[in-house]
């Protein structure tokens, strides 16, 4: 027996260090790659414009640049993802996702302007494809959520601090209203920036919710000077967010007490969320009204403290929610004259125009319907109208499973804390145009992929006879997912590339046509214009805009071809 024993004791301490000497390596690359490509995506937020017109051009481009690169990182780890993969794509969500894909990209065929819709289309297949890279990336890894909420507060921290510096030290030169406006970072837009602001509050709260008293001390600092930022940026559509968040979050402490009657520790967690908005609310109002006293006349109408931007939302001699009610009964109308086939995506900025023209001599167009929910009904006819508002009803119904699941707590909050963050994209998706935007989209992916993967987790696990099949299935799916993404994200490049390159001589050429005559030479701007987009970022006729030019230089016959 002692022979037989001591054969055997060389085996285990021969074996078991080697074992856990893998799988402690497997572990840190599983868990440092992707919050690595997480941290990639949200990187969007700090690409500049590199000399374009809007800094959309050059993030749209990074986007499918980064997408293209973790399509080949999860390639070359297939077998690792095989079974992620299988359980993203089977999931409902995603296959609704799939069909308002399908049907934006038929919708090219028969759009006002083909050539547009392709533009646009290449920044859904971007958010889409981000969409599935993030969700295969973080199956199973709920545990990486903390780590991601942290960082994302630290990215509110970093943006907001810059927001505030900026505002104090031009609120001392330029009026109140030229500065608010200012107030976009790499957004393009104010109100976009403030909704990208609101949409990292949930992750803040989260990190509230569940870290150590010192963690919930760093977290309320970073939430007092994120919401100071948002309550400064004017934008009512932020305000709005915020206070849904807040009250969902109140709500879901409410049904925790009911649920353990904790009423100490419910109190404390409202408290800890509730105090940074109200120190940061006083300290706004302080600020706007102290630069509105300063500067009297020079200070601008439009805008002011907190209570008197809420005060404008009721009234309706208010220009810009008559604006905003005037294009959303134009998307409407249109959406009733043309029911099933709609304009074609991206082409609402062209359908506008007959309805705007009755309205303004002014060389304007309205780009967007400000809500995306009415311009894409507009855009894909009812069908795909319908088909994009299910997405949103089903995180929703999704985040209602998961919390009455038997999924452990954690994943509960995962759930609860991206719902809130969605609510606050859906606010956004209702008052503006995220679509358009990649540092919005960039969020409308994480959120989802996080959102989707807390529902596949919470779920009742299968049997494991189902695991094996599933992943025998998988087998052939996994580079099928992986070619045809790239099917489509190789003439994305290409079309995004050449966006940005329009954009670079767009920032020169928009300025110069207030000009009469006007001053570039058309040597230069004529032959800069790529091939794609033929409409400006102001939806102007390329082809006109260079028409323009060779007709000032006297050369008719080429004008009047372009013209």
């Amino acid at each position: 027996m002692a022979k037989k024993t001591g054969a055997k004791e060389p085996q285990k301490t021969a074996t078991i260090p080697v074992s856990a000497a893998t799988k402690s390596f497997k572990l840190s690359v599983d868990t440092i790659l992707p919050l690595a490509v997480c941290l990639l995506y949200f990187a969007v937020h700090f690409i500049p414009n590199f000399d374009a017109y809007d800094a959309m051009g050059s993030q749209w481009l990074y986007m499918v640049a980064l997408d293209i690169g973790v399509t080949l990182f999860i390639l070359a780890r297939k077998n690792h993802y095989e079974l992620g993969t299988f359980k993203v794509f089977n999931n409902t969500f995603s296959k609704l996702y799939l069909a308002v894909f399908i049907l934006a990209g038929l919708s090219i065929f028969t759009a006002i302007n083909p050539t547009e819709g392709w533009v646009c289309y290449v920044r859904m297949i971007a958010t889409v494809v981000a969409y599935f890279n993030i969700s295969i990336l973080l199956y199973g890894r709920t545990d990486l959520f903390k780590m991601l909420a942290q960082v994302l507060s630290l990215i509110l921290l970093f943006e907001s601090w810059q927001t505030i510096s900026q505002f104090i030290n031009d609120s001392s030169t330029i009026s109140l209203e030229e500065v608010i406006m200012s107030l976009k970072g790499t957004a393009g837009n104010k109100n976009i920036f403030a909704a990208g602001l609101v949409v990292k509050v949930p992750f803040v709260i989260y990190c509230i919710y569940t870290f150590n008293i010192w963690g919930k001390l760093l977290n309320m600092v970073i939430f007092v000077i994120g919401a100071l930022a948002i309550f400064i940026i004017n934008a009512r559509a932020a305000y709005l967010s915020l206070f849904l968040i807040l009250l969902m979050h109140l709500a879901f402490c409410i049904i925790n007490y009911l649920k353990d009657r904790k009423l100490e520790q419910s109190l404390s967690r409202i408290g800890f969320v509730l105090l940074p908005v109200i120190i940061a609310f006083f300290v706004s109002e302080v600020q706007l009204n102290s630069v509105k006293s300063v500067q009297d006349d020079k200070a601008g109408k439009d805008f002011g403290s907190v209570t008197e931007r809420l005060a404008s939302v009721t009234q309706t001699n208010d220009e810009s929610n008559q604006v905003r009610f005037r294009l959303w009964q134009h998307a409407i109308d249109y959406t009733k004259h043309h029911p099933i086939i709609g304009s074609g995506i991206g082409n609402w900025k062209i359908a506008s125009i007959p309805y705007q023209r009755t309205i303004t001599n002014d060389l304007y167009v309205p780009v967007h319907a400000h809500n995306d929910f009415l311009e894409v009904f507009a855009e894909l006819g009812i069908p795909g109208g319908l088909l994009y508002l299910s997405l949103f009803i089903c995180v929703i119904v999704f985040t209602y499973k998961t919390f009455y699941s038997k999924a452990d707590e954690e994943t509960k909050l995962i759930a609860v804390f991206s719902l809130m963050a969605f609510t606050g994209y859906a606010v956004d998706a209702l008052f503006n145009f995220p679509l358009e935007r990649p540092i919005s989209q960039v969020f409308f992916a994480f959120i989802v992929a996080v959102n989707i993967g807390a529902y596949i987790k919470g779920r009742e696990e299968q049997a494991e006879t189902e695991e094996k099949d599933a992943i025998q299935r998988t087998t052939a799916f996994k580079p099928l997912f992986g070619l045809v993404a790239f099917l489509f994200l190789i003439p994305s490049l290409y079309v995004t590339y050449l966006t940005y390159k329009s954009l670079i001589v767009q920032r020169s050429v928009l300025g110069d046509l207030n000009n009469e005559p006007l001053k570039l030479d058309w040597k230069v701007i004529v032959p800069s214009f790529p091939s794609i987009p033929n409409l400006t970022a102001t939806a102007q006729p390329v082809e006109a805009i260079k028409g323009r030019y060779l007709y000032e230089v006297g050369k008719y016959d080429e004008a009047m071809v372009l013209l």
